[in-house]
This record gives structure tokens, sequence and C-alpha cells, in this order.
């Protein structure tokens, strides 16, 4: 083991822009295993020399960023990170919300979540998010101009964009329920009681919904009530939190009928079927998410956008690099088979 840790301490890079900062074994090996981790195999030298490289780039453009004053806080740092884990998750999450989601569906801790996921502690990722915040945050300081005049995509680029990818543009079927939720709190009582009221409002008028609305919306209710509307896919099953073909029931019951009512651990609840809608491949026009109003021809553009942006980014990134990369600026302290060896772990 001492021999080991030895190694991993052993500096085998070092970037000197504005401090000497030495790029160790063990900070490349963590990520090449997280690398590796992602693509399932082992790399071979050439790639494990590119990891190398990239790493001094790293560490060349958060040099050059501190040197203009860009330093991150902590709280831009943790807010970033629960940027990435919202995005990954499709919805909003604080770190502390996500731990507890990960305890309740892996019963691992967050740190042991993030080390099985990528092969980095959560400081380790956290730090090297902290890198990628600020090369971003640098290099559209550098670029601004080149990244701020990107070209909208014009009518007929959306429009052949649209013929080319038109099937994966499909709607699944999909299922309006109108929901009604009541929170157990310390009455769990009386929360039951008010659905077991509103489930036979519904069942002998399934239009009552207006007004079970109307009325959750007051200032003293003790239900929530809207429409959802539900996808028949197994991410759809997964986000409700109930198997597969519970979910299918919900898609063989026929508009206006009423739900069971349902005790999940924090609430009662039930739900009336509203609308029905097949699935079908979307045109232009139609909405990306049913009850949303964003068309999918608007999607399209800010797609285009967004590629578009990340492209000039990384071009961005790759030039500012490149007139970071002076051979002043850094030193690789092994070269030919002497590197090779070190890089054979």
């Amino acid at each position: 083991l001492g021999i080991s840790a030895q190694t991993n301490l052993q500096p085998i890079a070092e970037v000197k822009l504005s401090s000497r900062a030495p790029i160790t074994l063990g900070q490349l090996k963590t990520r090449v295993s997280a690398l590796e981790k992602e693509i399932g195999r082992k790399m071979t030298f050439e790639e494990r020399k590119h990891v190398l490289d990239g790493l001094i780039n790293e560490r060349l453009i958060v040099q050059a960023a501190e040197k203009d004053g860009i330093k991150p806080t902590d709280s831009e740092v943790n807010n970033y990170f629960n940027e990435y884990v919202s995005n990954q998750l499709g919805q909003q999450v604080s770190e502390a919300e996500f731990a507890k989601l990960i305890k309740e569906k892996t019963n691992m801790s967050l740190d042991e979540y993030i080390k099985a996921q990528n092969g980095m502690t959560l400081a380790e990722f956290k730090s090297f998010l902290r890198t990628q915040y600020i090369a971003q945050a640098y290099v559209m300081q550098k670029k601004k101009n080149e990244l701020q005049s990107i070209s909208s995509p014009t009518d007929e680029q959306i429009r052949s964009y649209y013929e080319v990818n038109k099937q994966s543009f499909v709607q699944p079927d999909t299922v309006q329920l109108f929901l009604v939720v009541a929170p157990k709190g310390d009455k769990a009582k009386a929360a039951e009681k008010t659905v077991q009221d509103i489930q036979k409002k519904l069942t002998s008028n399934s239009k009552a919904t207006a007004d079970i609305r109307t009325k959750s919306q007051e200032k003293n209710s003790n239900y929530q009530a809207g429409e959802i509307f539900v996808s028949k896919t197994s991410l759809a099953a997964e986000q409700l939190g109930i198997p597969m073909d519970e979910l299918l029931k919900i898609f063989n019951m026929k508009v206006g009928e009423v739900s069971p009512i349902t005790e999940t651990p924090v609430n009662y609840q039930c739900f009336v079927v509203m609308e029905k809608k097949d699935a079908k491949i979307l045109g232009l026009s139609d909405v990306v998410q049913p009850g949303g109003n964003v068309s999918l021809y608007e999607y399209i553009k800010q797609m285009v956008i967004m590629q578009r942006q990340n492209e000039a980014l990384n071009d961005a990134l790759v030039s500012v690099t490149n007139a970071l990369r002076k051979p002043e600026n850094f030193v690789i302290f092994q070269t030919g088979s002497d590197l090779e060896k070190t890089l054979s772990w």
C-alpha cells in the first residue's frame, strides 16, 4: 500500500502559468477510472495520454481564469452541482433532496453513489465541476463576441431538420388525469375522509372537476387538485413510482371513469380520466408536451441554436487552450517508453 500511495503522489506533469501546479499519477488515475467506467473498457495508452493532455489544459485555463479574477464561490459550485443532478433526474432538486432520494432508492450515501457512478468521491467530483465552471466562464469572457453572434436557423433549415428527424418526434399514448391529493400530515383520518367525499362527488358527476379545483385553491383547503398528463412509457411508470402493469391499468380505464382511492406513506389520492390521446408523429405546429405551449417548430429552433452554441463553445475552448498551451506554461516529466510504462497500470 505504501508503494502504491507513493506512486500515486508522483507528479507526472506540471502547469506553471501563474503558479506551480503538479498533476499527480493519482489524479490522472481518478479521471481515467471515471472515463473507463463510462465507456465500459480499459483505455489504450494513446487515450490515457489524451486524458493527461486534458488535465493539463484544464489547469492552464483555471490558472489563466484566476489570473483574470474568475473565482467561483462554493455556493456557485454547489448550484452548478444541483443543476447537474437535476438535469440527470429530469426535475429540480437540491443536494439534500438528491441525497435522500439516492438513500431511499439504493441505500447508498451520496458519496458512495457518486463514486459508484464515475469513480470520483463527491469532493473530487465537485472539484471537477468547479474546473468545468471556471473553464466555461473564462471562455465566455474571452470569446464573448463570437459566442453572442450565433445566428438562428432559417425557416427552411427548421423544416428540413424536421423532415430528416420526423420519426423521432413521436408522442406516445397519453392520458390526461384530474388528480386529487390530500396530505396526511397529522390528520390522516381527515385526509382519507376528504378524498372519499371527493371520489363520491366525481363518481356521481365526472364534470365536478371545476368546482373541486376552485375549492382546492381556497386558503384553508386540505387537498390539492389539478390536471396531470401521463405517457404510456416505462419512464412515466418510474416517475409515478408504480409498476408498468399498474400504469397499463390506468390506460385501460374509460374517459370519465374514477379510480379507487390509493394510500401512499404521505397522502391519499384518487383521479378521474379526462382525456386519452393515441400515439402519433408530431407535426411542426403540435405542442411538444401535452398541456404545454411550446410548439415543435419553436422546440427545434431552440435545439438547433443550442447545438450551435455548444459547437461554438467547444471551438472557442480549443482556440483559448491552444493559445495557453505554450512550452513555457507546462511540462510533462516523461516521454516515449518511460511515459508509456507509467501510464500502463
